[in-house]
C-alpha cells in the first residue's frame, strides 16, 4: 500500500460512497438490536462479519459468559456476542475503533417504520441511525476507501462492535477491555460531532432506589396506618438539601458552551442530582404502605462512586431519623463510571486536525469539553487508566435527536464522519 494521494483526492473518493454508506446503514438498521432485550446480536454479527473478512480482517466472536450478563438488572435475552475484527498493517501503534450494536426501544409513535431503514430527502431514518449504527457504517466504509486507494494506515486497526452500551452495568466493551482486546488508543465513533467540539470527559452515573415501608389502613381511619408517602417526605427534604450541595461543585473540565446559554449552571462540568421517579399508593381510600423514590446521580471525574453513594446514604439516614416509616430500604445500580482523556494527548490533537481538514475549522474554533451524559468508555478507563479515548461522531447542531422519534442522520454527515476517520487513520 502507498499514500500518494492528496487530501482532496481522498475526500473525493469518500464522496463517491454516498449511495454505499446510506444503503449499508439502512441494512444495519433493519436488524433490530433493541435493548432490552437485545436478542438479535448474533444476527447483526452475521451481517457485518463477512464484510470485515472481505476487507482482509481477522474476526473473532467474543461471547460474554452468562454468569456475568446476569449482573445486568434488565430483562435481557439471547447471547451477548461481540465482534472483534483486526488487521495488522505492520505499524508500531495500534488503534481500537469502537461502536456499539444495541439501540434503545421505541418510546413515542413514529411516522414511519423505525426498523425499515428508509432513505429519503438525503437522510437515513431508523432507530440507531444516529446512535450509533452510523458509526459502524462509517467505520466499514472508511476501511473500504483505504483498501480501494491502497492507503497504508498509520496504525494496526482493531474494530470492536459491542453489546449493551445502552444498558451499562456490564457492557461488551468492559468485557473486551478486561480480556485484553483493547489495544493502543481508542476511537469511539459516537463520542463526537461534526462540530468544532471534542469530548474530553463524561460523567459517571448510578441510581439509588429508596423505599419506605408503612402500614395500610382505611383512609377514614388513617390513625391505624403509617402513610409511607408522607413518611418519605423527611427523607426527600434531606435529599433535596444534598442536591443543592452537590450541584454547585465544578470539574476542572469545561462543559459544552451552549449548555450555559440554555440554562446550565456553570462553564465547567457539574454533577447532576435528580429525583426522577416516585411511586406510591394504590387507591385513594387506602393509606399507602409503600413509597419509592429513585435518584439518578451523575458524578464528575473528580468524584468517586463510593463517596457519592455514601453522601446519599447519610442523607437518607438523617431523613429516616425524622420519619415514622416502619423501615427504609436502599438499593443501588451503578451504570457507568466517569472518564476523562488526556488533554495533552497527541491523538486528541490529531482528531482536531481531521476536523479542521473536513470542515475548515481553525485551531481557535476547537472546543474541548466534558458532558454530563455517560458512556461505557468509563469502564475502559477503569480497566486501562492510561488509555487515551477520543471521539468521532455524526451529530450536528440541527440533529441531536438520538433516542428520539423519527431518528435520522444525513448522508452528508455520514460522509463527513467517514472523511474524518480516513484522514485520521491514513493522512
Amino acid at each position: 500500500m502507498s499514500n500518494q494521494f492528496s487530501v482532496d483526492q481522498v475526500f473525493e473518493a469518500v464522496e463517491k460512497k454516498q449511495e454505499r454508506i446510506a444503503k449499508l446503514l439502512s441494512e444495519l438498521i433493519q436488524v433490530p438490536t433493541v435493548v432490552p432485550p437485545g436478542n438479535n446480536y448474533e444476527e447483526f454479527v452475521d451481517l457485518v462479519e463477512p464484510i470485515f473478512k472481505e476487507l482482509g480482517f481477522k474476526t473473532e466472536r467474543v461471547l460474554i459468559p452468562e454468569e456475568l450478563t446476569k449482573t445486568i438488572p434488565y430483562p435481557i435475552e439471547g447471547p451477548r456476542v461481540n465482534l472483534v475484527a483486526s488487521r495488522d498493517y505492520n505499524q508500531k501503534e495500534d488503534v481500537t475503533i469502537y461502536a456499539h450494536m444495541d439501540v434503545v426501544p421505541i418510546d413515542e409513535p413514529w411516522t414511519m417504520d423505525p426498523f425499515a431503514g428508509i432513505i429519503k430527502e438525503g437522510k437515513v431514518f431508523g432507530r440507531g441511525a444516529l446512535d450509533m449504527k452510523s458509526g459502524i457504517a462509517s467505520m466499514i466504509v472508511a476501511i473500504e476507501v483505504l483498501n480501494e486507494l491502497k492507503l497504508t494506515p498509520n496504525f494496526n486497526i482493531i474494530c470492536s462492535l459491542c453489546t449493551d452500551e445502552e444498558l451499562g452495568v456490564y457492557p461488551g466493551i468492559y468485557h473486551l477491555a478486561k480480556k485484553g482486546y483493547i489495544k493502543g488508543h481508542l476511537i469511539n465513533t459516537e463520542l463526537g460531532a461534526q462540530l468544532p467540539l471534542i469530548i474530553a470527559a463524561a460523567a459517571g452515573v448510578f441510581n439509588v432506589s429508596v423505599r419506605t415501608k408503612g402500614r395500610s389502613a382505611h383512609s377514614g381511619m388513617n390513625f391505624l396506618g403509617v402513610n409511607a408517602i408522607e413518611e418519605m417526605i423527611p427523607i426527600m427534604n434531606e435529599l433535596l438539601k444534598l442536591k443543592a450541595e452537590v450541584e454547585v461543585r465544578e470539574s476542572e473540565i469545561s462543559t459544552v458552551p451552549v449548555f450555559k446559554s440554555l440554562g446550565g449552571p456553570s462553564d465547567q462540568m457539574t454533577p447532576m442530582f435528580n429525583l426522577d421517579i416516585i411511586r406510591g399508593g394504590t387507591k385513594v381510600n387506602i393509606v399507602p404502605s409503600e413509597c419509592e423514590v429513585v435518584i439518578n446521580r451523575r458524578y464528575i471525574p473528580e468524584e468517586t462512586f463510593e463517596e457519592a453513594l455514601k453522601e446519599i446514604e447519610e442523607a437518607v439516614k438523617r431523613g429516616q431519623e425524622k420519619s415514622k416509616a416502619l423501615s427504609v430500604e436502599i438499593k443501588t445500580d451503578h451504570d457507568y463510571p466517569p472518564f476523562k482523556t488526556n488533554l495533552e494527548s497527541p491523538y486528541l490533537r490529531k482528531i482536531a486536525e481531521s476536523l479542521k481538514a473536513v470542515h475548515g475549522f481553525q485551531d481557535s474554533d476547537i472546543i474541548y469539553a466534558g458532558m454530563s451524559g455517560s458512556t461505557d468508555m468509563g469502564y475502559v478507563y477503569e480497566v486501562i487508566d492510561s488509555i487515551d479515548i477520543i471521539g468521532i461522531g455524526a451529530p450536528t447542531l440541527d440533529n441531536m435527536q438520538a433516542h428520539g422519534a423519527d431518528e435520522s442522520v444525513s448522508i452528508s454527515s455520514l460522509i463527513n464522519m467517514t472523511k474524518q476517520l480516513v484522514h485520521y487513520l491514513a493522512l
